[in-house]
């Protein structure tokens, strides 16, 4: 994939901070020092990057610095873009990118797995639950996400989130040199309370990867 209001201060103060949160599965939290080497593996891994919008190769000091910087948050907050770790028994399994709007009413999200846990349902939940944050505690009423034509599983996953083919804008979008398609998926508060149930299976540009 590609790439509510602003708490303050006291209205935190004396409150549990909303992130870590937890699923049935994951904890969706902050990144950390400790994740480095992994975001720095799984980010230059040939199959994961293919479809995603980040120049390669990707630096261990770009990581670094993209760490320090998403490392100290306790929210998504408006016109903050918030990259969240996803992990999975202690171990960190990939990111989910938000992107809420200065105004906190409309979010883009993006997400990206290590190769070895993709296909486990671990987006869905982690996207889900961010999802549901973002409309029922944070008052978003869009949510949409950016992607290659040619990133089919990403678009299957939003659709399962409750999303739908917005636009597609022929060779608007610049990545690695070249110009792309853009794909755009979107859906209202409305029609994600009202979405069909769907069950979490077991067993990009913003990053997309089910």
């Amino acid at each position: 994939i590609r790439l509510s209001r602003r708490p303050n201060a006291g209205m935190l103060e004396g409150m549990s901070p909303p992130y870590p949160l937890r699923t049935e599965r994951l904890i969706l939290r902050p990144l950390r020092e400790a994740d480095i080497d992994v975001v720095f593996a799984y980010r230059n891994d040939p199959d994961v990057a293919a479809l995603q919008d980040w120049e390669l190769p990707v630096s261990r000091e770009a990581v670094e610095r993209h760490v320090a910087d998403q490392a100290s948050w306790v929210d998504v907050v408006p016109g903050e873009p918030r990259q969240i770790g996803i992990e999975l028994e202690g171990e960190l399994i990939g990111d989910l990118y938000v992107g809420l709007d200065e105004h906190g009413g409309v979010a883009e999200i993006g997400f990206t797995l290590r190769t070895e846990y993709q296909g486990k349902g671990y987006a869905y939940e982690a996207a889900s639950a961010v999802i549901a944050d973002l409309i029922e505690r944070l008052g978003c009423h869009r949510i949409y996400g950016q992607l290659s034509p040619e990133n089919v599983r990403s678009a299957r996953l939003l659709e399962r989130l409750g999303m739908h083919v917005e636009s597609l804008a022929p060779k608007s979008y610049w990545c690695r040199g070249a110009w792309d398609d853009n794909l755009v998926y979107a859906m209202s508060d409305d029609q994600w309370r009202t979405r069909p149930a769907t069950g979490c299976r077991r067993g990009r540009r913003r990053g997309l990867f089910p």
